[in-house]
């Protein structure tokens, strides 16, 4: 299999939803002190939410009393926002933007090929720049994201439902909720039929920071599950929708508070490397 490419581009902070807001926690902590501390300047968008009315006021108050020197937010329910004035004027002033949770297809929909997520992807490749996601903010990052799909269950193609993600992470593929919600069968099911993509399982209240380069650092209570997808056999191609699909060579990764994972090595990185 080919080589992944290592390609710089700026910080991700990816949460499994379910962060907890007081001032202390260290998710939202780390997100602002990676955003500038006192010096951030963060744009809060609730593209994904169907109710941004009470979402968006918890996490201003919430980065106020972080200490954060600015903090803009954005319902971004249409299209149209996302060539707002305003809005672009905010994310050129911004040090981070943090997505909040609700559905991906929302977010992607709304925010796909507009100016505004045309200019946060190049903020974001430059190098300089932090975006972050909580539970369906971070599924839409990977290049691939699973739009529905039960929890539990079998391994069956029409069990589970994919679309394109905004591709921030390449050849990946973020899950949250992960083991709150008995999602491993949904992965395996996308491996079966895309062996190249990798998957990140995140729990509630885990995050993994993004380096330069895509190396990832667990932070939080629970685990990230990583899921080789490079599968030794598969028949999803001669399985019918309905059929249990046949599956072998799965490699699993269980990471901790403090540990990390390269993609491009394909190894577990120890706390203290």
């Amino acid at each position: 299999m080919p080589e992944r490419t290592r390609t710089r581009r700026g910080r991700l902070l990816l949460v499994g939803g379910a962060e907890r807001r007081d001032p202390d926690h260290e998710i939202l902590s780390h997100f602002v002190a990676l955003a500038g501390g006192a010096e951030a300047k963060v744009l809060v968008v609730g593209a994904a939410t169907r109710e941004p009315q009470d979402v968006l006021p918890d996490y201003r108050r919430v980065f106020q009393r972080l200490g954060v020197e600015q903090v803009w937010t954005s319902a971004f329910q249409d299209r149209a926002e996302g060539e707002r004035r305003t809005l672009l004027e905010h994310l050129e002033a911004a040090t981070a933007v943090y997505f909040t949770g609700g559905d991906q297809l929302r977010l992607t929909m709304h925010v796909a090929g507009t100016t505004f997520g045309e200019r946060l992807r190049e903020r974001h490749n430059s190098g300089d720049f932090l975006v972050g996601g909580t539970s369906a903010g971070a599924v839409a990052m990977g290049s691939l994201m699973i739009l529905s799909g039960p929890g539990g269950g079998s391994v069956r193609r029409a069990d589970v439902r994919m679309g394109p993600g905004l591709g921030f992470i390449r050849d990946a593929m973020i899950d949250t909720h992960f083991n709150e919600r008995g999602r491993v069968p949904r992965f395996l099911t996308v491996f079966a039929q895309n062996s190249q993509v990798l998957g990140i399982g995140l729990d509630e209240n885990t995050a993994i920071d993004v380096l330069l380069g895509q190396e990832f650092r667990v932070l939080g209570s629970g685990a990230v599950t990583v899921f080789d997808g490079r599968v030794s056999y598969s028949n999803a191609a001669d399985a019918g929708d309905h059929d249990i699909i046949a599956l072998s060579g799965v490699t699993v990764h269980v990471l901790p508070r403090g540990f990390g994972f390269d993609p491009f090595a394909m190894r577990l990185l120890p706390p203290d490397d």
